[in-house]
């Protein structure tokens, strides 16, 4: 069984020093609320450029702050990428607009001004640029677009905090800019989102809709740390490979599954019977934000060169799928290695053999889930990505170059025997 050179499908990236903030932040009685988060606003609106922030619970909790402060039209239409996180169209379902799906890059599994301009219609409220995975979409392209038709535009930027596109900073682009710092992010906060906006109406609204929000509740803070904090303890290569990777090479010998998330339909459902709330910010989330600015650029970059070592060692390898590094805008959040569907789940086997978890994605083709079903958001399966040809590899700096390698080999040889067979 391979220990040493293990990678995680996931690792959390958690600042220095977040177990001692945990901790004071516990002791002293600023879980909840404390003065970290209007300077936690200040410094992420200095460090995106001025613009107005307000922070949320969670990821999706900012998605919802920002649409019930755009204010739109109940039964506007807003248009997503067909290829995405299915619970933020859900949102917008849960709200009372109604969700329309637009193409995507096969390539770049992002949607460009000519895929949202297809599904434009009188009813268009919005468009939600989204950069999946960590490579931005033509977002200045959209941008114009958008204008052009005098719809709103909001960017889902959940995988791609600190990518700029021209200099700037995506989340800034659009009317709104929503991040997420959850555990399986970049910047992850103990949990925590946030919305940014240049838009002095939108702001006003919603400064009004946290000030009805409810506090969260300080178990729930402490239950969210704690559980995230031990993830990033599992998560570190060399406690990942004593641990967590023996039970998962367990459970591949039984024909269990794999501690994957709950994805597509049952995600939904789940979520739906939840009645999502606004929830704000806590003190913790944005005493740890503070942490995580001082780092994420070199946090990036380090992902932006591991991501390169591998696209390099897979270059020109049959049947394999690698994101294009030679932009260097992609920040690799996750990095989406692709092959045929029915060899996908192979290919993990053997990556999990050897020593390596790679994850399937909780992205999906929306049109394909029972929530969206209708004539108006059905497209050719065969024209975009699919969720059954992805895996998600993690290539975040804190895996040491040689397990980078050490993977392109693996994946090198798995290609070979499957060509030869």
């Amino acid at each position: 069984m391979t220990i040493v050179g293990s990678i995680p499908r996931r690792c959390v990236n958690l600042p220095p020093g977040s177990l001692s903030t945990l901790i004071s932040c516990s002791t002293g009685g600023r879980l909840q609320q404390g003065p970290a988060i209007e300077k936690f606003y200040d410094a992420f609106s200095a460090w995106l450029g001025g613009p107005h922030v307000f922070g949320a619970g969670s990821g999706r909790s900012a998605f919802q702050l920002a649409l019930e402060a755009l204010n739109l039209d109940r039964g506007s239409e807003i248009i997503f990428p067909i290829f995405t996180f299915p619970v933020m169209p859900m949102v917008a379902k849960l709200l009372g607009y109604k969700p329309v799906f637009c193409e995507v890059d096969p390539v770049t599994f992002n949607s460009g001004p000519d895929h949202i301009e297809a599904k434009i219609s009188d009813k268009t409220g919005a468009v939600l640029a989204t950069h999946l995975f960590g490579q931005p979409c033509p977002i200045r392209e959209i941008t114009e677009l958008t204008q052009s038709r005098q719809i709103r535009l909001m960017e889902d930027c959940a995988h791609a905090c600190g990518v700029r596109v021209g200099g700037r900073l995506v989340g800034t682009y659009g009317d709104v800019g929503v991040f997420s710092f959850a555990e399986g992010k970049n910047m992850p906060c103990f949990g925590g989102g946030a919305i940014a906006t240049a838009d002095d109406d939108i702001a006003g609204r919603a400064a009004g809709i946290l000030t009805r929000a409810a506090i969260p509740e300080k178990g729930a803070v402490l239950k969210k740390a704690l559980d995230i904090w031990l993830k990033w303890l599992l998560t570190r290569p060399e406690v990942f490979g004593i641990t967590v990777y023996p039970l998962l090479r367990l459970k591949l010998l039984m024909g269990q599954p794999l501690m994957d998330s709950t994805v597509g339909d049952e995600l939904l459902d789940s979520f739906a019977a939840s009645n999502p709330k606004v929830e704000r910010l806590a003190n913790l989330q944005a005493e740890i934000g503070l942490r995580q600015l001082q780092r994420i650029e070199a946090f990036n970059q380090g992902a932006r060169e591991n991501a390169r070592i591998l696209t390099e060692s897979l270059s020109g390898v049959t049947g394999i799928g690698a994101p294009d590094t030679a932009g260097g805008e992609h920040i690799y959040v996750y990095y989406p290695l692709t092959v045929a569907p029915d060899r996908r789940d192979a290919l993990r086997r053997h990556l999990l053999q050897n020593g390596i978890d790679a994850k399937i994605t909780d992205m999906s083709d929306c049109s394909l889930l029972r929530q969206f079903g209708g004539a108006d958001n059905q497209t050719d399966p065969r024209s975009g990505p699919t969720e059954a040809s992805i895996l998600e590899i993690c290539v975040y700096p804190v895996i040491p170059e040689r397990n980078i390698r050490r993977l392109g080999r693996i994946i090198q040889a798995w290609a070979r025997e499957a060509e030869e067979n």
